[in-house]
């Protein structure tokens, strides 16, 4: 069903982002074991944690409905070991009025020994997900 990425971490969250802008949920969800965590911000819409690959899928098939285009752009991607932080910039147009939407993504990725990501912690800010890497 999945196709597994292959490449280090950095690599994987490169799928990720890829995935995402194409999206494509098979590549997305490939790049996640079965059994991920993803933490939201306290403050996110859908609040989580999300526990399990059916649980992003839910949580990104969400997220793209708001949408009528939308692509994140990377601003950041720094690895430490096993860990990643990415800061993206998710813009596009939303889905209800069309207007203009910019959303600052902050995430810490851990990409465990079978490369694949496995815990996802989201921050509000940048400086915030670099602190936590």
């Amino acid at each position: 069903m999945f196709t597994v990425v292959t490449g280090g971490p950095s690599e994987i969250v490169g799928a990720v982002v890829s995935a995402y802008n194409a999206r494509d949920m098979d590549a997305l969800l490939a790049c996640f074991s079965d059994d991920v965590v993803w933490h939201t911000t306290p403050g996110f819409l859908w609040p989580g944690p999300y526990r399990g690959r059916e649980a992003v899928r839910q949580l990104f098939e969400h997220w793209w409905a708001g949408w009528s285009t939308a692509v994140a752009d990377t601003s950041l991607v720094e690895a430490d070991g096993d860990r990643v932080v990415v800061s993206a910039d998710a813009h596009g147009r939303s889905a209800g009025d069309g207007l203009d939407v910019h959303v600052p993504l902050n995430w810490v990725l851990h990409v465990n020994g079978g490369g694949v990501i496995d815990l996802v912690r989201s921050f509000e800010s940048a400086e915030e997900a670099r602190a936590a890497l």
